[in-house]
C-alpha cells in the first residue's frame, strides 16, 4: 500500500503557452504588502504601432510555472479604442519582461 509520500512533490506545471506573445513595457503599482498591479502598458501592435492600454484592470493574478519558468499570469480588461478588450498579462520574474497576449 502506498501512501503517497513524494507523489506530487514537483511545481506544477502550465505546459506551454499558446498565443503569439508581444512585448510590453508596464507601469506598475506596488500595494503596501508588495503586490504588483499593472495600471498602465505599451505594446507593438501588428502594423508596427506603439499602442497604449491605461486604467488596466486586473481581474486575477496567479503564479505559474511554463516549462518550468515561473511566471506571474495577470487576467486583465482594459478600454481600448473604446472598447473592452479582454488579456493576459505575463511577467517573467527571472528576466525581469513583460509580454501581452491578447485574445
Amino acid at each position: 500500500m502506498s501512501m503517497g509520500i513524494g507523489i506530487n512533490a514537483g511545481v506544477p506545471d502550465a505546459g506551454r503557452q499558446n498565443g503569439r506573445l508581444r512585448p510590453a513595457a508596464c507601469g506598475v503599482w506596488f500595494t503596501s504588502t508588495g503586490t504588483v498591479m499593472p495600471k498602465v502598458l505599451k505594446f507593438e501592435d501588428e502594423e508596427g504601432m506603439i499602442r497604449m492600454m491605461e486604467h488596466v484592470h486586473v481581474s486575477t493574478s496567479e503564479k505559474k510555472y511554463y516549462c518550468g519558468i515561473p511566471v506571474m499570469e495577470y487576467q486583465c480588461s482594459a478600454q481600448y479604442y473604446g472598447m473592452v478588450c479582454q488579456f493576459k498579462l505575463f511577467y517573467y520574474m527571472e528576466r525581469n519582461e513583460w509580454k501581452i497576449l491578447l485574445d
